[in-house]
């Protein structure tokens, strides 16, 4: 574990009023520990790295401050740090420029004898990171004087709009204020001090995020509300004084540089601050013009208008684009892959604005996509089942040339046929080729591929299938799979796999909110509001008469109520393992083709299992899913399974059509239908044998983020055993099937509680759980100091139960031990002591 410091406070030995202690505790909050740690907390704008052959982006970290190197251009691209009042002392200013001398082999170190000339010029050794900002003691100061933290400044520039500037980070600060900084040149012609070693930028930027102080770090303390000063000033004599005078935005600043700040905030957050400008209210924009007034996917266009600067989405008829800002009152936008004729967008931090008129995409693109599934249920010893392909063209343009379809089928089964109309099929090498012409916006035939399965396949196979050819311009797109659950012969010894379960919906006299199963016990019901029918079931695999279907509608409005509404059927499992179910499936014309198959271990908390997604309007389709690696489900009383409408989860911020199946021009509608017949629950008897039992449970954990945790569980009873882990005792974890649960890497929105359910063929336990806590850092923080009874006192708080040291400095160089303790605890020495320093650490 890396050490962490905490911000750290001085103290004076002289007797304490009560208007000193107050002064005191108010510089105890404000004093900073200066520490690496502490001055990249916006994240690394331009991607710098500590490779040694990165001449460009070449990034140094110091207990001062962090920076990219460009060996190129002999000084910083960026430099950044973190001030507070405690960085500010008496130190004074170091009467030396330094050669950097730790520059890796093959840079030219830049020397204080390379400005030689500069001031016949009128120009400066700029400091990046300012002395000033750094008189905590001698040794920092020194630091910003080493050469990498030097640009060639104009002396009116440096000394005084950059000064001025300075000065008011620095009160801000003293007011209070973490203020987080970050600035450099832009814009690098050939223009060189006379030495010729470093580049003289047309610009000087700067960026201050004032941040108000608080005992969590700086970065989870910025909001969208919290105060940006961004700076663009031109590097030339000509300036004024008054730092007012160049307030622009980050966004602006990105434009210039090609950098990406705030990386290390969320998107939102970031979004917000990179849009700011100072003291200023963000007018909305507007559109005058844009040319061309055509183009197809992929062209530049150039957007006329106002108010550009912050601008931070550009669409084309509703699609995203990328764009670049060149002004306040020009963007220059790619027409992006799946646009269509309509009016341009740009938002801003003032809002949106619509161009008067339509842009017209022309030209187009081909986009095939393939979509794969299978017909019934495949048995081992099956010899004619049958998976199913389908291609459509979903660009804007016709393909042209030879399209050709691949299958890959698993081990275990051998193809016997591959055909579909118009279809040229080849068996040997389980291709399907054709050369007309599909319209965008149609489907070819399906193609459908004859399989015989073997007597010893694998119960859980994945068929595989891709297309190419056909001038297609997104391989995205181009192939799928499809995981296909082949009932066993026999499941282990447990016996053949049983119907538990079966409704086929053709009982008329049944319920039609409630149907009763045909075969066996359950109860089937409606979730969230959706009301049925019974209607024809022609073109089911169910052969009953009369044949019936269960039809259900009254789903939510698009984009609404996701996962909410659908149907639900409750089985008891109780003496069976290797659960399966199927279903046939068919949906109208403006229905949502996709669902979600839920399952439930206790009938109340329901966990996602696959999503389900039927391609083709008005035709039965059967849908199978394998539900046996959940060890849970074995016999259990309170099993239940929900397919419900699912809308934002796979079609994020799509428009009507995407919901809606192949073929249909229809979009999509509350009113739509989904159509179930034949909905089958599957299982193996279990076997004689003990039930598993948990000898060892998993233990707690507290930890910081980015650490790896593992949970193991011990448990006994006849093998085989198998494990599926629990987040929160509602989340199956994916992969998590074994006695171990390994976490890597860990987030702090990992916290919560992990459990485990054994099962084998006798029956299932679940352990008990154990919590995860996980804490952004180990760095501790202090609290508010106070006097009484002789002594000061202030609280140590870092990760609960870690061990953590206090140690004290009268010279901020030599560092002595002064109490050890668990956090959260509280530190306490006599106040006649001579002035000192506290910093606490975490000791690992």
């Amino acid at each position: 574990m890396n050490l962490s410091f905490s911000k750290s406070f001085r103290r004076n030995c002289l007797p304490l009023f009560a208007c000193a202690f107050a002064l005191l505790c108010s510089v105890f909050q404000a004093a900073a520990f200066i520490d690496a740690t502490l001055q990249m907390q916006l994240g690394n704008p331009s991607g710098a790295t500590n490779d040694p052959s990165n001449h460009n982006h070449y990034l140094i970290t110091r207990t001062v401050e962090a920076m990219d190197y460009s060996d190129t251009l002999g000084e910083p691209v960026w430099v950044s740090w973190d001030l507070t009042s405690g960085d500010v002392g008496n130190s004074g200013r170091s009467g030396s420029y330094f050669t950097d001398t730790t520059l890796p082999a093959g840079f030219y170190e830049v020397t204080d004898n390379d400005y030689n000339g500069v001031g016949g010029i009128n120009f400066n050794r700029g400091h990046m990171c300012p002395s000033e900002d750094r008189t905590d003691n001698v040794t920092d100061n020194d630091l910003v004087f080493y050469m990498s933290n030097i640009i060639p400044q104009a002396a009116n520039n440096n000394q005084g709009v950059w000064g001025n500037f300075e000065s008011y980070c620095r009160s801000l600060a003293s007011s209070g204020n973490e203020i987080l900084i970050i600035c450099g040149p832009s814009g690098f012609g050939t223009n060189r001090i006379p030495s010729g070693k470093a580049v003289i930028a047309d610009y000087t930027w700067k960026i201050a995020v004032v941040v108000p102080l608080g005992a969590s770090n700086a970065v989870s303390r910025i909001t969208t509300g919290t105060r940006v000063i961004a700076l663009k000033i031109p590097n030339n004599n000509s300036v004024s004084s008054a730092w007012s005078n160049y307030v622009t935005s980050a966004s602006q600043i990105e434009v210039d540089t090609g950098f990406t700040f705030f990386t290390a905030l969320s998107p939102s957050i970031a979004s917000a601050l990179r849009s700011k400008v100072d003291g200023q209210s963000t007018p909305p924009p507007s559109i005058a013009s844009f040319l061309p007034a055509s183009g197809a996917v992929g062209s530049n266009v150039v957007i006329m208008g106002t108010n550009f600067s912050t601008a931070s989405a550009v669409t084309f008829n509703g699609v995203s684009a990328s764009f670049i800002v060149n002004s306040g009152s020009q963007i220059t936008a790619t027409v992006p892959a799946n646009a269509t004729s309509g009016l341009i967008s740009v938002t801003s931090a003032g809002g949106t604005a619509l161009s008067s008129t339509s842009f017209v995409v022309t030209g187009g693109t081909v986009d095939l996509a393939l979509t794969t599934g299978h017909i019934g249920n495949f048995t081992q010893g099956d010899s004619a089942d049958t998976y199913t392909i389908t291609i459509a063209n979903i660009g804007s343009l016709p393909s042209s040339g030879t399209v050709t379809v691949s299958d890959i089928l698993p081990a275990g089964l051998t193809a016997t046929d591959i055909s579909g109309t118009g279809w040229t099929g080849d068996l040997p090498s389980l291709t399907a080729t054709r050369t007309d012409a599909l319209l965008a916006g149609a489907s070819y035939p399906v193609i459908t591929v004859t399989v015989s399965v073997a007597t010893n396949a694998l119960s859980n196979v994945t068929n595989s299938a891709s297309v190419s050819g056909g001038g297609d311009a997104n391989s995205a797109n181009n192939s799928a799979i499809d995981p296909t659950f082949i009932t066993p012969l026999n499941t282990g010894g447990g016996g053949p796999v049983a119907v538990i379960t079966q409704w086929n919906f053709n009982n008329t006299n049944s319920s039609v909110t409630s149907p009763a199963p045909t075969t066996g016990a359950g109860t089937a019901s409606l979730v969230g509001g959706v009301t049925s029918a019974f209607v024809s079931g022609t073109g089911s695999t169910d052969s009953g008469s009369p044949n019936q279907a269960w039809n259900t509608t009254t789903y939510p409005a698009q984009g609404m109520g996701d996962k909410t509404r659908g149907v639900q059927f409750a089985v008891n499992t109780t003496g069976y393992q290797n659960i399966s179910v199927t279903w046939d499936e068919r949906l109208s014309n403006t229905a949502n083709k996709y669902s979600m198959l839920q399952y439930t271990l206790d009938g109340v908390n329901y966990l996602d299992f696959a999503p389900v997604t039927e391609m083709v309007a008005a035709t039965f389709e059967t849908k199978t899913n394998y539900l046996g690696g959940i060890s849970g489900i074995n016999n259990n009383p309170n099993f239940a399974i929900r397919i419900l409408a699912i809308f934002e989860g796979t079609a994020l911020n799509t428009t009507n059509t995407n919901y809606v199946a192949i073929g249909t021009t229809s979009t999509y509608g509350s009113a739509g239908t989904i159509r179930f017949d034949m909905l089958t629950i599957y299982g193996a008897p279990l076997t004689n044998g003990t039930a598993p039992s948990i000898t060892n449970q998993p233990q707690n954990v507290t930890t910081v983020a980015g650490s790896n945790v593992t949970f193991t569980v011990t448990a006994g009873g006849t093998a085989p055993l198998t494990y599926q882990w629990l987040f929160n005792n509602s989340t199956a974890l994916g992969g998590a099937t074994s006695s171990a649960l390994t976490l890597n890497a860990v987030a702090t929105n990992q916290s919560g509680l992990y459990s485990v359910i054994v099962s084998n063929a006798a029956g299932s336990v679940t352990s008990s759980n154990a919590v995860l806590s996980v804490y952004p850092t180990a760095a501790p923080t202090l609290g508010s100091a106070s006097n009484s009874g002789g002594q000061i006192h202030f609280s140590v708080t870092g990760v609960p139960g870690w061990k953590y040291a206090v140690l004290g400095s009268t010279t901020l160089t030599n560092w002595t031990a002064l109490q050890t303790n668990t956090s959260p605890f509280v530190f306490s020495e006599t106040d006649n002591l001579p002035r000192r320093f506290y910093r606490a650490q975490y000791l690992p």
